[in-house]
């Protein structure tokens, strides 16, 4: 009885290194993904202030050709310039409302 018992011991004992080792592993592997979780989360952070700052560029663009003035049209730009302020004034109005 006490051979059988000693060996069941030893199963046990054996299956628990065995649980252990898997566990440490299990968490290396999960510690390794969340470092690599965050440093795709920084990254992505990262392209999103690039692609905030590339939109602004492009408004302010967009907004300087529609002001350049295009084959001496004065006229034309004048026109889109008091649009703008226009636009400006009712929006500082609404605000201040």
């Amino acid at each position: 009885m006490s051979v059988n018992f000693e060996q069941r011991l030893n199963n046990i004992s054996a299956k628990t290194q065995m649980l252990m080792q898997r566990y440490h592993y299990v968490v290396t592997q999960r510690d390794e993904a969340l470092k690599r979780l965050s440093h795709a989360n920084n990254e992505l952070e990262s392209a999103r202030k690039r692609i905030e700052e590339l939109t602004r560029q492009v408004e302010y663009l967009r907004m300087a050709s529609a002001l350049e003035v295009v084959d001496g049209d004065i006229e034309q730009s004048r026109k889109f310039l008091s649009e703008l302020v226009w636009e400006i004034d009712k929006c500082i109005n609404q605000l201040s409302e």
